[in-house]
């Protein structure tokens, strides 16, 4: 067709104003079509349809993926509470359960899944230990204390931040360390005031602030060397700090396994513990040698009984209570007296009493003599003085070691030189042995005179001396 053809084609508007078409005469219905684009559907087709079914059955495995995930999600909450543990359900963070029961017993729980819900399992028993906050450190190439405390030097000081150390009453340092076992008695307290895993850190900081407390109220010696009050101040100490808190946990036993002063002072300490000991040893055997000297003196019974009045009589005279210390020294004569006084203060009384009966025996006998002289005496005095003088004289030249020598009278002077007879200074020996034996027999029936030493001398109080008496004692104003 060319440009002038194209011009001639009637338009829309012109076809309009022009006459009525024809009616159509023939039409052509096309029943399959041939040639590229028909062989290109055709080969489509299975393309499609495998497509579809691909599509199909994604569409069912997604569908089986989303409902499992689902079943998953629902069942996730579903959770184990082990044994010696406690449970807690949360819902959206909050405690869920009655008031009294929501601690969740061993076993499986069913929950609402996380973040919805969760079960929270809190441990109930634990062991925590603090083996650094009051130790020293160990330099190098030291592994255990004895190894420390042999290389340790006063020379060398605790270095705040490194060596860990207390404070005692005293101001002595110590190092100690801790094992210390808690419960959680309210698991919803616990929960309400920590978080789980923040339960030991809290434990452990309590211990320690409770070992500070504890120390500073004992000396490094009871720190050190007492058994049992240590571990019960380090444990009252730091439930006081848990109970502040409020987070229902109870420490349930505290032990202190190593405690020591530094270790510059353990290195020394040693010998200061043998001495003790020695001291202690020494203490004992004292005693034990007081106990017996005790029962050596007054006999088992009656020793306490006597030591106690003694001790009356002393705090009598301390106070100056004449009046109370003179009845106390009458109970204490009394008792000397009882029969169940045995050892020496029954031998000194049962002497004493014979050394009493042997003077009245005695002065009897003398009254009786001098009742004899008296008549005589009053008929001529001089006479019966002069007569006795005699006989007196008679009787100590009548002695076999006495030797008498006559000297011519009228004599100015006279110088002898005289030699005793060898027998008469034999028989002078003998006496001189008979008359200490005497002596010494008359002294085992008499008391021994009462000598002050330095064991009987008191300072500021009563001693123990008692007069034979009964009128007073040593220390008595």
């Amino acid at each position: 067709m060319t440009g002038a053809e194209r011009d001639e084609v009637p338009t829309s508007e012109d076809a309009e104003s022009s006459e009525p078409r024809r009616a159509a005469s023939a039409r052509f219905d096309v029943a399959a079509e041939s040639g590229a684009a028909a062989q290109l559907r055709d080969a489509m087709d299975p393309a499609n349809q495998s497509l579809g079914e691909a599509l199909r059955l994604s569409y069912r495995l997604l569908q089986v993926g989303i409902a499992a995930l689902v079943v998953t999600f629902l069942v996730s909450g579903f959770q184990t509470v082990d044994e010696g543990a406690a449970g807690v359900k949360t819902l959206f963070g909050a405690i869920e359960g009655p008031p009294g029961d929501e601690v969740l017993p061993p076993g499986l729980h069913p929950s609402w899944p996380y973040p919805v819900g969760q079960i929270v399992t809190v441990e109930m028993r634990r062991l925590v230990e603090v083996n650094d906050a009051f130790w020293p450190r160990y330099r190098r190439g030291e592994k255990t204390l004895e190894e420390a405390t042999d290389a340790a030097d006063i020379t060398r000081h605790l270095q705040p931040g490194e060596d860990g150390s207390l404070i005692t009453a005293g101001g002595d340092l110590a190092h100690l360390l801790i094992q210390a076992e808690y419960v959680v008695e309210d698991p919803v307290s616990m929960m309400r005031t920590l978080r789980p895993d923040l339960v030991p850190v809290v434990v452990r900081r309590a211990i320690e602030r409770g070992a500070v407390a504890a120390a500073a109220r004992l000396s490094l010696e009871e720190l050190t060397e007492l058994r049992e009050a240590p571990e019960i101040a380090v444990l009252e100490e730091s439930q006081r700090v848990l109970d502040e808190l409020g987070c229902g946990v109870r420490i349930a036993s505290v032990v202190l396994p190593v405690r020591t002063a530094p270790l510059a002072v353990r290195k020394n300490y040693a010998e200061v513990l043998t001495k003790r000991e020695q001291a202690k040893t020494a203490i004992d055997r004292a005693r034990q040698e007081a106990a017996a000297r005790l029962t050596q003196a007054a006999g088992p019974v009656a020793a306490a009984d006597l030591i106690r009045l003694i001790n009356e009589y002393e705090a009598a005279l301390t106070l100056r209570d004449d009046v109370g210390a003179d009845a106390v020294l009458a109970r204490i004569g009394e008792r000397f007296a009882a029969r169940d006084v045995g050892g020496e203060s029954a031998m000194i009384v049962a002497r004493a009493e014979a050394s009493l009966s042997a003077r009245r025996s005695e002065l009897a006998r003398e009254v009786r003599r001098l009742q004899g002289l008296l008549p005589a005496y009053r008929e001529n005095p001089r006479q019966l003085v002069r007569q006795l003088w005699l006989e007196t004289v008679r009787e100590v030249l009548a002695q076999p070691e006495a030797e008498v020598f006559t000297v011519p009278g009228g004599l100015a002077s006279v110088d002898l030189g005289l030699t005793s007879s060898p027998d008469v200074m034999q028989v002078r020996r003998r006496a001189d042995l008979e008359r200490r034996k005497r002596e010494a027999d008359q002294s085992a029936l008499t008391l021994q005179p009462f000598r002050l030493d330095t064991r009987t001398i008191m300072i500021n109080q009563a001693g123990r001396r008692l007069e034979r008496d009964a009128s007073g004692g040593f220390g008595r104003p």
